[in-house]
């Protein structure tokens, strides 16, 4: 991978990206492009977001930054790609292995020959952005060491990094937001064409959606309300009483996301999948499995941090003017459709409400490729008519 300044790309309708307030931007070569010209690149970075930044809880993150990933070419329209909690900066990824692989790349709905297709790792995440246990081969003392300041000592202008007897901050889904602005600042975006959030991801591109205004066309928003559901309250809630008996170890950390993978899908799903196969291969293997993989590669606190996130999450739909099509799944147990019904009654801009029966549940959004595919070739469609003279 060769490592590369981003200053002096021209982009449509918006100025140079620049690499002055990040700490590396990289460029990744190996897609091919479909007409001679229109390159597609792959850029990542890790911006150092304005200090101090000050959270919605009153606490102040030091030294605080965002890791970002944009694929595309250099002057082709921006697309905000926001998944789940679990989800990364490698919505698409060269290797074939990004969490929205079925929409983003070349040729695919989401088409990085056409479209730039921008995401981010999560602040309280366990990527690379600031979260509370930033790289996973740092020793707990060290994590330790890597506390934040509480709202007290923040008006004394101390930050986190900076007094090591608090535990990390409460993020909320209007931090996410705001850290991303300042990403598209700097990044020099005057126009985002089209943003999209699932699940967690579309909790903050509604809070993103407010901020952007009119310098956003269009948003889509993929099972994600206004507010939190109460079955997604309570089972969040049991989440962290399992990972308090498990003393926030890796058991407990899988077994906790073993729940939220059963409570993704649907009985009927589940069912006609695992019906009539041994215990071991069957349902209680693929939960095993998925909870092993997923504690082998996130941090426990990172999972309460966003788990808790979540449950903070509130906005007025109608402070949100921007057409939007929102996608709910009937079946859906973490964001039931009366919420989404609410969310579109509510909303100031124009609002459609685009509804599918899935065994996938609350997955859908990663199961359903055709459906999903639909409306976002639909909103992406309408956001390039609104560009014409």
């Amino acid at each position: 991978m060769l490592e590369r300044s981003s200053r002096g790309i021209d982009m449509n309708g918006e100025t140079p990206m620049s690499a002055e307030a990040q700490r590396k931007t990289h460029l990744q070569s190996g897609e091919s492009c479909a007409t001679p010209g229109a390159g597609v690149v792959w850029y990542s970075g890790v911006l150092d977001l304005p200090q101090p930044f000050r959270l919605d809880c009153g606490a102040i993150l030091a030294d605080a930054h965002l890791a970002w990933q944009c694929v595309g070419p250099a002057d082709a329209p921006l697309v905000v790609a926001l998944g789940g909690i679990s989800a990364h900066r490698r919505a698409c990824s060269a290797d074939g292995r990004g969490w929205w692989q079925q929409q983003c790349g070349a040729g695919k709905t989401l088409d990085t020959q056409r479209y730039r297709v921008l995401s981010v790792d999560w602040l309280g995440g366990s990527g690379e952005s600031t979260g509370p246990g930033h790289g996973r081969d740092e020793s707990n003392s060290a994590r330790e060491a890597r506390e934040f300041v509480s709202p007290q000592r923040a008006e004394d202008g101390e930050g986190w990094g900076q007094a090591p007897d608090v535990d990390f901050p409460a993020i909320s889904t209007a931090d996410q937001a705001r850290a991303i602005l300042a990403l598209l600042n700097r990044l020099g975006v005057r126009r985002v064409h089209l943003l999209a959030g699932a699940s967690y991801g579309g909790n903050v591109a509604q809070q993103l959606a407010a901020l952007l205004g009119e310098r956003l066309r269009r948003l889509v928003l993929l099972s994600a309300a206004h507010r939190p559901a109460q079955f997604g309250l309570a089972l969040r809630h049991i989440q962290r009483s399992i990972l308090d008996l498990g003393g926030d170890g890796t058991t407990a950390l899988a077994l906790a996301r073993e729940l939220a993978v059963l409570c993704y899908r649907t009985t009927e799903g589940v069912e006609q999948r695992f019906a009539g196969e041994p215990e071991r291969g069957g349902v209680v293997g693929w939960l095993r499995h998925h909870g092993e993989a997923f504690s082998a590669r996130f941090d426990t606190a990172a999972y309460r941090c966003l788990g808790r996130s979540l449950d903070s999450h509130a906005i007025d739909p109608a402070t949100i003017r921007v057409p939007t099509s929102v996608f709910a799944v009937r079946e859906d147990l973490t964001v039931p459709l009366s919420l989404l019904h609410d969310y579109v009654a509510r909303a100031a801009g124009p609002c459609e409400l685009v509804e599918i029966s899935s065994p996938h549940g609350h997955d859908a959004f990663l199961k359903e490729a055709g459906a999903v595919s639909r409306v976002l070739a639909a909103a992406l469609e309408r956001a390039t008519l609104e560009t014409l003279p």
